[in-house]
């Protein structure tokens, strides 16, 4: 018999750690059964606070705001991959991904769940993710015990103690190249160049590239069909400014010196 994911309304009491749910769960409505009868018994049998859509989200609000309420609200958001997932569910949290001021927050809690082998269709946000794999039957009790003691693991930076350490001091930087000419200034060509020297970042850095990547190129887009706003324009400047802030952060030069063709390394 199936269990509606339903069935059992989730505790809504505030943990200690500021999150009101453990995980929340992204998935099809064509896999309910699989997650009704096998993902959600599991994980709510282990005592861990689930927030699923059917049970959890506010009536009369729009399904993207739910959706976000509910990453923000959880400490682990699951993406239940099958290729009806990739169909129906992962537009609307690519969107999710690209509007976040802090994609690279959001995405450090993303814990992909391969449940129907869908590997060759995955977007290229989410290559950058190593997920659990659940599609062999012989192998599910082993890796829903991994996936239930990931969900209720500490961040690393949540577990080093409270000491204060001296910084040591940093190597003056080198003189600033000239700003580009606007001429020679192109966004496309910064971003590609920021990509190329990103290549072997850490996933995070990775996932908050792509998704600035994302809003920027969006935001060209809109320039282009509807003209340059003062919205647009004010969108684009906070987008380069944390463009600028990774760039500088990552590759100790300016986003602004790639977009005009400037490369120190």
């Amino acid at each position: 018999m199936n269990r509606s994911p339903v069935d059992t309304p989730s505790d809504s009491s505030q943990p200690a750690d500021g999150f009101r749910y453990d995980a929340f769960i992204s998935y099809s409505h064509r896999d309910t059964a699989w997650v009704g009868d096998v993902l959600l018994p599991r994980l709510e049998g282990e005592g861990l606070r689930i927030c699923i859509d059917t049970r959890d989200f506010e009536v009369g609000v729009p399904s993207l705001v739910n959706m976000e309420n509910a990453v923000d609200q959880s400490r682990k958001t699951l993406l239940v991959l099958t290729p009806n997932w990739l169909s129906s569910e992962w537009t609307a949290f690519e969107a999710l991904l690209v509007q976040t001021e802090d994609p690279i927050g959001r995405g450090r809690r993303i814990l992909p769940l391969m449940v129907q082998d869908c590997q060759g269709q995955l977007p290229k946000r989410l290559q950058i993710f190593t997920y659990l794999d659940l599609t062999d039957p012989t192998q599910l009790d082993t890796q829903m015990g991994r996936l239930v003691s990931t969900i209720r693991a500490v961040p690393s930076q949540s577990q080093a103690p409270s000491v204060e350490l001296a910084e040591p001091t940093p190597p003056p930087r080198p003189a600033p190249a000239p700003h580009p000419s606007a001429s020679d200034f192109d966004l496309e060509r910064g971003l590609a160049a920021l990509g190329q020297l990103l290549a072997n970042a850490d996933t995070d850095t990775q996932l908050g590239f792509s998704a600035l990547e994302a809003r920027l190129l969006e935001n060209l887009k809109d320039e282009r069909l509807y003209g340059s706003t003062e919205t647009i324009r004010a969108e684009r400047a906070h987008i380069v400014g944390e463009l600028n802030r990774l760039a500088l952060d990552q590759v100790g030069q300016s986003f602004n010196d790639l977009c005009g063709g400037i490369r120190r390394r």
